[in-house]
């Protein structure tokens, strides 16, 4: 152990002992044989200090060590990281990913909660998110206008409807709507809302399963497992979908909406739809009310009359389709995330329960 110098006390730096009274010798001997014993004592204290204080190092050094780990990610244990970025483009993209996907997975969805695809302008920010994304899921049939105007790196952009072009409704005549601030537009070419028909959610739902069984080839069998489960409660709707075409007379059902939204729906159901030019959202103007006139007086007369719209407020068109017989049917689009976090599945279901219970009325 190394000893701490001390310095000698004073007392003895004396005069030579042969020129000391033998009294006086006596006196120094003894006060020697007391520094002496001071000395030690003052070592043993000195040492019992340093160990104390070497305690109180290695102790806190103990801590301090400890807290930088605790503190640190890189140096603490972690089960699995958030790093790779996959972005969607619509609420059903979404769900679909959530559903399929393993915690390691950021999920995006790139268009803000309340904003269509269809009106959406990316930012600089969104911009970027978008390019560092390692995989970009859209939805296709012109659901992503704004995608001619954003270089994105083709490698990793999937369009999950690849699958069914050849299935595509096309719009001949554009509908005029307003979202914000940018004016009346339209967006002709076709209808957008594939997802209505449970088989085309499940072509979208084989697109974005194999996309990120890419993307985490060793989470492959969990992946599709998950997909599998999905895939089941999608068949589950297709058998209410099939159910509803059965009904009798559905064939002739006149079938009338305030937009071509719901057109998958309706072809799968084999029922033809006569769609109005309304806004997808805000009042009706007396253009728009002037509009179902006209067609309700072109229509033939049949006994079954439906009336389908995107959960908005009809305000007087109502009381014009309730005198002309018709029924009507809120069918939620799915567009955006559901108030009581119904799962898109669910909120499906619902339109058809809702559809089943307007066709099968007396």
């Amino acid at each position: 152990m190394r000893s701490e110098w001390v310095p000698a006390p004073r007392s003895l730096a004396v005069a030579p002992v042969s020129n000391l009274h033998p009294g006086n010798l006596n006196r120094l001997t003894n006060s020697a044989r007391g520094t002496l014993e001071s000395l030690h004592a003052c070592s043993l204290s000195t040492v019992a200090k340093m160990a104390r204080q070497s305690l109180l190092i290695l102790i806190c050094g103990m801590t301090v060590s400890g807290c930088q780990q605790a503190s640190n990610p890189a140096e603490a244990p972690m089960a699995a990281t958030v790093h790779e970025s996959v972005v969607v483009t619509s609420q059903p993209l979404l769900e679909m990913a959530q559903t399929i996907v393993r915690p390691q997975f950021e999920l995006i969805r790139i268009v803000p909660h309340g904003t269509s695809s269809l009106d959406w302008n990316p930012t600089a920010h969104d911009v970027r998110a978008l390019q560092k994304a390692r995989v970009i899921l859209i939805n296709g049939a012109g659901y992503e206008p704004w995608r001619d105007r954003v270089s994105l790196p083709a490698s990793r952009l999937k369009d999950t409807a690849s699958g069914y072009y050849d299935q595509f409704i096309r719009i001949p005549d554009a509908v005029k709507h307003q979202h914000g601030p940018d004016g009346l537009h339209s967006h002709p070419g076709t209808v957008w809302a594939t997802w209505l028909d449970p088989n085309l959610a499940m072509a979208q739902l084989s697109q974005v399963t194999a996309s990120l069984v890419r993307l985490a080839p060793d989470e492959k069998a969990t992946i599709e497992l998950e997909s599998a489960k999905l895939r089941a409660q999608f068949e589950g709707l297709n058998s209410l979908v099939d159910e509803l075409a059965a009904v009798p007379g559905i064939a002739e059902c006149a079938i009338v909406s305030d937009g071509p939204y719901y057109q998958y729906l309706t072809n799968r159901l084999g029922c033809r739809l006569t769609y109005l030019h309304w806004p997808l959202s805000g009042d009706l103007s007396e253009k728009d009310l002037q509009e179902l006139t006209t067609t309700l007086s072109d229509l033939p007369a049949v006994p079954s009359r439906i009336f389908l719209h995107g959960n908005r407020n009809l305000g007087g068109a109502k009381e014009q389709l309730i005198a002309a017989g018709f029924r009507i049917v809120s069918i939620d689009l799915c567009e955006q995330s559901d108030e009581q976090s119904k799962p898109f599945v669910e909120r499906m279901r619902m339109n058809l329960d809702r559809l089943k219970a307007a066709l099968t009325a007396q």
